[in-house]
């Protein structure tokens, strides 16, 4: 691994699959603060305008025949093919933050990283992650903290106030 230039920048993610906020540590001890947001719009989006044509498979029953509504041909369906829908798109998501990652990385903007994301989607950043940002990981958090202040977002990683 190339040695990274630069005087120890320390960045943070947290993040979950809608929203990741990019956090770096600042002259004073334990403080951190904002370096950019990275949404997933598809994420904000109400589920029946994500993808109109499984509107009909998520409202739970579906007849046989056209003009009947209940009784012996409706069959229950489920919205695993919404939940799909999701996964995708979170996974996207994931790929493209770690993409960000690995670009910011390769300009020498951070040395360490500090990833604190919802349980699920660490797991789906940890997959899309290139070896470069793996090497600097410095720690991990499975939590979901992405709307709580800086300020909180130091204390749990610092252990304490700031000064």
């Amino acid at each position: 691994m190339v040695p990274r230039g630069g005087n120890g920048t320390g960045w943070v993610v947290v993040a979950d699959e809608a929203l990741a906020r990019i956090l770096t540590t600042t002259e004073a001890p334990g403080t951190l603060d904002p370096v950019e947001a990275l949404t997933d719009p598809a994420a904000h989006a109400k589920e029946g305008e994500l993808h109109v044509n499984d509107a009909g498979r998520r409202g739970g029953r579906v007849s046989h025949d056209a003009g009947h509504t209940g009784g012996a041909g409706a069959t229950n369906v489920t919205a695993s093919a919404g939940d799909e829908n999701r996964h995708l798109e979170a996974r996207a998501f994931a790929r493209r933050v770690a993409g960000r990652l690995a670009e910011a990385l390769r300009q020498k903007r951070y040395d360490t990283l500090r990833i604190v994301a919802a349980p699920r989607f660490l797991g789906l950043l940890r997959q899309e992650l290139d070896a470069g940002v793996r090497a600097v990981v410095v720690e991990e958090i499975d939590k979901d903290l992405v709307h709580e202040g800086d300020d909180a977002i130091a204390r749990r990683l610092y252990r304490g106030p700031p000064a």
